[in-house]
């Protein structure tokens, strides 16, 4: 496995040459971005997508927008952690008619639909997120936030090549202080100081036609949080599960084992490593369930959103107990 770490922080490294070839040099992991995720050819096969969750003590909102070559996508998914209440919307159209996605995860993108509109800005330090629906399950959706990007802290950034001529790069950022609030019809929601995070899962690569994976996140306060993952890296040796400690990265090489309760997917999930590092439960509140289909395509995604607890093992081996982060759980199957 390369490790980029090396290189200087202003040196961006490849993803692929000039005939959309992986570039051997951009295998690997590191702790900042540090490749310019630009794809030459491969039409019809790359896939292009920035995922936001924010997650607070009260509620939940996920975010999409992605590009598949053929189709272009905007979603938006609320929960009430509370009362339970969740409302969805997703918009898609030809990607001609669309604004591509950039090739590096700092960098502003937008999509725009009469009935769906995401905006993520960048400014030195943070993200302004803006959102507007003007019918999401039935109500007007507003929302308004402010992420920022705490220079000390770091991300998973992961290349791995998933077969002979495709591959994937990501980058996992988790922890990110967030404010501002959200307005659902009458409903008014804020983003609680010190307890409201956001998390954002960048991708760009080329697949194969079948592919799944298997993702989990949390964050708490303190700078705790964790990312575990399955599924697209298993033939390649490397690995994009991490864990944060007061807002430090560590890096796990051992896999997480990511076990449902057989026949009952929203009954306690148990998160193990063989060390003993990770030894969590996650209780799922709600599922999300999105189905993206095109003629024989289709990405098929279940989502559970619910509370982490149990313990972490830190850098130096000492006890970091974990009670009710707020996370999700999502397994993913695609023919795309």
């Amino acid at each position: 496995m390369n490790s980029l770490n090396q290189q200087p922080p202003s040196a961006l490294i490849a993803l692929c040459d000039a005939h959309g070839r992986l570039n051997p040099q951009a295998i690997g992991w590191s702790p900042r971005p540090r490749v310019s995720c630009a794809i030459s050819g491969h039409l019809g096969r790359r896939k292009r997508w920035n995922h936001w969750c924010i997650t607070t003590p009260r509620w939940m909102l996920s975010l999409t927008q992605a590009d598949f070559d053929y189709l272009s996508y905007g979603s938006a998914y609320f929960l009430d952690l509370q009362s339970g209440q969740s409302v969805a919307h997703s918009q898609a159209r030809p990607i001609a008619f669309g604004k591509q996605l950039p090739d590096q995860p700092q960098h502003s993108h937008e999509f725009e639909h009469p009935r769906l509109q995401l905006r993520f800005a960048e400014y030195p330090g943070r993200l302004r997120v803006t959102v507007a629906a003007p019918d999401i399950g039935g109500q007007p959706l507003h929302v308004a936030l402010d992420i920022q990007r705490p220079a000390h802290l770091d991300s998973v950034n992961l290349v791995a090549p998933l077969g002979k001529h495709s591959f994937h790069a990501t980058c996992r950022q988790l922890g990110l202080p967030t404010s501002g609030s959200l307005q659902l019809g009458s409903q008014h929601y804020e983003c609680v100081p010190g307890h409201s995070f956001a998390a954002m899962d960048f991708g760009r690569g080329v697949w194969p036609l079948r592919s799944h994976w298997t993702r989990a996140a949390f964050a708490a306060s303190g700078g705790i949080a964790g990312n575990f993952g399955s599924g697209w890296t298993d033939h390649s040796g490397l690995s994009e599960n991490a864990l944060w400690f007061g807002g430090e990265l560590l890096h796990l090489n051992t896999p997480v084992h990511i076990q449902p309760t057989p026949d009952n997917p929203l009954a306690p999930w148990q998160l193990s490593t063989d060390d003993e590092r990770v030894a969590l439960t996650f209780t799922p509140r709600q599922q999300h369930h999105a189905c993206r289909r095109m003629g024989p395509f289709y990405a098929d995604t279940r989502q559970l959103f619910g509370h982490f607890h149990g313990v972490l093992r830190g850098p130096l081996g000492e006890r970091v107990p974990v009670d009710a982060a707020v996370g999700w759980l999502g397994a993913t199957h695609t023919r795309w």
